[in-house]
């Protein structure tokens, strides 16, 4: 299983019935991709596929096969793609090779029309081949699968408002599929939308509403669950990031923030306005699949590799966005014995050694031993835990000497009990780190 990262999470995942996997999917836009890449370019973005070390992604703009090959050697990845199109902004998904692909009698995965939704001839609503690539995928160890649907609605090349209708009209075209055929299914949605999540596609999405209209809000479904809204609120954006945007204080991270954009955009709706950044890369999943969702784990990839070069050599004009899912079998959201991480103190004032602290909380009716548990950070260093923590309380634990500090620039915490089996998990990033102020998961 893999381990989580970036976002502040808490999330138990023990009382597990069947084979379940920590599955992370991504969604890339990688302009215009073909196997005459240059030198530069396809070090890059291999360096950006390394760190973002996926397990299945949803890829828009890509040539064909053969340039998906040089990234995703099919050995070791499932390569799924419309063989014949023609088109340079083919979809493709990539899935690693431990997954199971379904709905295909050979293992080239050549895409037919089978595996579209849509057949828009006339490229109204889905331009060129682009008409919503799905693929039932299989989980490891495990009978159950899910379904990959990948997007890449029209532009706003020819002016927002006048293109408007056609994104959201493919928004309305979508509903109607996943109200008939997808109701009582697992999927994911994801892509470049070429709108934010405020926009009328996305909110005729989330609602269900085919008359929705561009509007500020946050609010969850009821249709759909899109997971990039809570960093859209904080102004986060997946498409127009360079060089310059790298931060001052950590080159090797990128800003993924571009402060206002939220309201500008929303200001400049019914305009042909070019803004600039925006968030255009996103994922959703229906109400029903809320609890397979590790809460917080949406993220907008922020690794400077995938900003290294020029236009011509830089991986991409998109950054890969990413969530993680626990999939195969169910999920009892409480952890082993009702304890969970539920605050850590980082950055205490004055010195840390000592000072820093991780308070657990037993939610259950009885006290539990904790003799054997320990705690371990991203590093692997570890603090051994004893004692006693009562029925339905908390209890601080003082991270003395420096066997595992928490570090100030973002770090993890994994609870294991005496088994050496994780029981919670919990994550921070820098900028949730001040002074003297703990962190509340």
């Amino acid at each position: 299983m893999r381990k989580l990262t970036i976002y502040a999470i808490l999330w138990a995942v023990t009382h597990i019935a069947g084979a379940q996997e920590i599955v992370r999917v991504a969604s890339y836009n990688i302009k215009f991709l073909n196997d005459e890449v240059s030198d530069d370019r396809k070090a890059n973005l291999e360096a950006v596929l390394d760190a973002l070390d996926a397990d299945v992604i949803g890829l828009q703009e890509i040539e064909d096969r053969d340039a998906l090959e040089l990234f995703f050697p099919p050995n070791e990845w499932h390569i799924i793609i419309d063989d014949d199109s023609g088109d340079r902004q083919d979809l493709a998904i990539v899935a690693k090779k431990d997954f199971t692909i379904k709905g295909f009698n050979s293992s080239t995965y050549d895409a037919d029309e089978e595996h579209f939704l849509f057949s828009d001839g006339s490229s109204t609503y889905f331009p060129g081949k682009r008409d919503l690539l799905c693929i039932e995928i299989g989980i490891p160890n495990s009978s159950e699968s899910f379904y990959l649907m990948v997007a890449h609605t029209k532009a706003r090349v020819g002016g927002r408002r006048n293109t408007d209708y056609r994104r959201a009209g493919a928004a309305k075209e979508m509903i109607k599929v996943f109200e008939r055929d997808f109701d009582d299914k697992d999927f994911i949605l994801l892509g470049d939308f070429n709108d934010s999540p405020d926009d009328a596609i996305m909110n005729i999405l989330e609602s269900g509403d085919p008359n929705m209209p561009t509007v500020m809000e946050n609010d969850q479904g009821p249709f759909m669950l899109n997971l990039s809204e809570p960093l859209y609120a904080l102004d986060h954006v997946t498409f127009g990031r360079n060089n310059s945007d790298r931060l001052p204080n950590d080159r090797n991270r990128i800003n993924t923030t571009r402060p206002g954009i939220r309201q500008l955009n929303y200001d400049s709706r019914l305009t042909n306005d070019n803004i600039g950044d925006c968030m255009f890369d996103q994922i959703l999943i229906p109400m029903h699949m809320k609890d397979k969702y590790m809460a917080g784990s949406f993220t907008v990839f922020d690794d400077a590799s995938s900003v290294n070069g020029n236009n011509s050599t830089r991986a991409s004009d998109h950054l890969p966005v990413y969530a993680e899912f626990m999939l195969g079998g169910e999920v009892d959201n409480t952890s082993s014995d009702g304890v969970t991480i539920v605050e850590a103190l980082p950055n205490p004032e004055g010195d840390d050694t000592g000072n820093e602290y991780i308070i657990l909380k037993n939610s259950s009716s009885a006290p539990v031993d904790l003799t054997g548990w320990s705690f371990r950070d991203k590093a692997g260093n570890t603090h051994p835990l004893d004692g006693t923590i009562d029925a339905n309380s908390e209890k601080k634990i003082m991270l003395t000497g420096d066997k595992m500090p928490l570090n100030n620039t973002g770090d993890e915490i994994e609870l294991l009990d005496d088994n050496g089996d994780l029981i919670d998990f919990a994550s921070y990033r820098d900028s949730q780190v001040s002074s003297g102020v703990a962190i509340r998961f």
